[in-house]
């Protein structure tokens, strides 16, 4: 019996790669599991910055499918709206957070507002990305620490 391959049992930086350096404006990307654990990065992140990043990602994720009460829908109904991304203005650059597959989410820094060119075009790379990988991007429940 063959398991499929998952983004915690594969590489994953070269396509991480491949995605900053085809795409002008991307900065740094990272793939990271949904409780904080980083999987992948871009060439030019640090291994710490990356760690830090994946676990604030993670956070972030998490505090956004909060929001169930806030947008009028029951508390127990967080599955019924299901986090897809998150977009960060900030003064110059734009972070995106995506959720990439179970228990994953890829997060990127783009050069730029969240409405100019470099971002709607980092946009669309990350999401051909993520469905291109989509069978794999996948990662594996971590066992509860004993």
């Amino acid at each position: 019996m063959t398991t499929q391959p998952t983004a915690d049992t594969i590489d994953m930086t070269g396509h991480l790669n491949r995605l900053v350096t085809e795409n002008d404006g991307l900065i740094n990307a990272m793939l990271f599991t949904t409780d904080g654990l980083l999987l992948a990065r871009s060439h030019g992140l640090s291994r710490e910055e990356a760690e830090r990043t994946a676990a604030m990602m993670a956070g972030l994720q998490s505090l956004q499918r909060q929001l169930a009460g806030f947008c009028g829908m029951p508390a127990e109904q967080e599955l019924a709206a299901p986090w897809r991304h998150m977009i960060s203005d900030l003064s110059d650059v734009t972070v995106l957070l995506f959720a990439a597959g179970e228990r994953t989410g890829l997060a990127a820094a783009v050069r730029g507002g969240s409405t100019t060119g470099p971002v709607a075009v980092a946009i669309q790379a990350i999401m051909k990305t993520i469905r291109g990988l989509q069978p794999v991007l996948g990662a594996r429940e971590r066992g509860k620490p004993s």
